[in-house]
């Protein structure tokens, strides 16, 4: 938070900051420690926990810094209390279960640091699971494991013990299916779309939303232009573009965190908004009608993976948030039903997955 335009207590350039979340009645979200896949070695595993140390450092900054502002939520009765007491709230999520190597302890040290969910994988196969999507830069082939290596089945059951939930998105179909199965709390969907609309393969389709159901658990539709609606021709665009900055930049892959900021790509992805442009509120609500029509009401919520590649037009950053609600509105939806898909479906979850974990910690105590 040295630089002001990465300081949340200032108005920044970014898609997240208390001013945002103020204007947009945002009080509350995951945020994210997030490390890209690498190779699975030990150097590529302790240079991912070092990564990801220093994104566990700069939120617990950002509530040492403000707190005033924010508080870090460890449970859901913190989220909220941080409402009544008129203060923003942050959890912390883990994208990527390859940071923990395969030391399953580091789970303990992650959570203790305040990590409530991990995603088991991300683009490109873990140590852990198989991705939905393999990574070609790491010569991936279509399957790794064949879902969930013997390993993930030992992180989902240790995950389960100490409270933090466990997330299937990004990870393959027959990973989300093992992993549903094997968990003995409900999974989440941390941000996932409905495949049935938009053919993605990182999106969920409809036989894995209805499993996750069955067990309680919940899909947060995400706000990625991609993810909402597949248009070849803007995906096409953008993937060109990515390598055009790269290349300039002196790099051989396009890098979000570093060349999305630069005046290049940025000029250009006006360009390619208004000839290709992004989707709208309404098509990121058809998602979440889509899995209340299918599932119903109690387990669909929202994510919209700022900072991460999300924004949509009338949802580009936190400042917006206000008009998901009035569109939900709009289709009808009960001030209950909104709440619901807002916060109380995710906050269940995690009640049950924090619950899970206290009866076998007593249960431990009494063998």
């Amino acid at each position: 938070m040295d630089n002001v335009n990465h300081d949340p207590g200032k108005l920044t350039k970014m898609q997240v900051d208390f001013f945002k979340m103020q204007s947009g009645s945002l009080d509350s979200g995951f945020f994210i420690v997030y490390v890209k896949q690498d190779e699975l070695t030990s150097h590529g595993y302790n240079e991912a926990k070092r990564l990801s140390m220093l994104k566990f450092k700069a939120i617990h900054k950002m509530i040492k810094v403000y707190p005033d502002k924010i508080i870090l939520a460890l449970k859901p009765e913190d989220i909220r209390q941080a409402k009544k007491d008129g203060k923003f709230s942050a959890a912390i999520g883990i994208e990527n279960g390859y940071i923990i190597g395969k030391n399953i302890n580091l789970l303990q040290t992650f959570y203790d640091l305040g990590a409530r969910y991990i995603t088991l994988s991300h683009i490109g196969h873990n140590q852990i699971s198989d991705s939905s999507i393999p990574k070609k830069s790491l010569k991936d082939l279509p399957e790794l494991h064949g879902g969930l290596s013997p390993f993930g089945k030992k992180v989902i059951s240790k995950m389960n013990d100490l409270g933090i939930m466990v997330d299937i998105s990004h990870i393959s179909d027959k990973a989300a299916i093992q992993a549903i199965e094997l968990s003995k709390v409900p999974v989440i969907a941390s941000h996932s779309s409905v495949r049935s609309i938009a053919n993605h393969p990182r999106n969920l389709p409809d036989n894995i939303i209805k499993r996750i159901a069955e067990k309680n658990g919940v899909i947060q539709v995400v706000a990625f232009s991609s993810y909402i609606e597949l248009n070849l021709k803007r995906t096409n665009a953008i993937k060109k573009l990515g390598n055009l900055v790269a290349h300039l930049s002196g790099d051989e892959r396009f890098i979000y965190n570093k060349h999305s900021k630069t005046l290049k790509y940025k000029e250009e992805m006006k360009v390619i908004n208004k000839i290709f442009p992004l989707p709208t509120v309404s098509d990121f609500v058809d998602h979440i009608e889509y899995i209340i029509n299918l599932v119903g009401i109690d387990y669909v919520g929202i994510a919209s993976d700022f900072g991460g590649g999300g924004g949509i037009d009338g949802w580009i950053d936190a400042s917006e948030t206000k008009n998901i609600t009035l569109a939900l509105k709009e289709r009808g939806y009960s001030k209950s039903d909104i709440k619901k898909v807002w916060s109380e479906n995710i906050l269940r979850v995690w009640t049950e997955a924090d619950n899970f974990s206290s009866r076998e910690a007593m249960h431990d105590l009494f063998d």
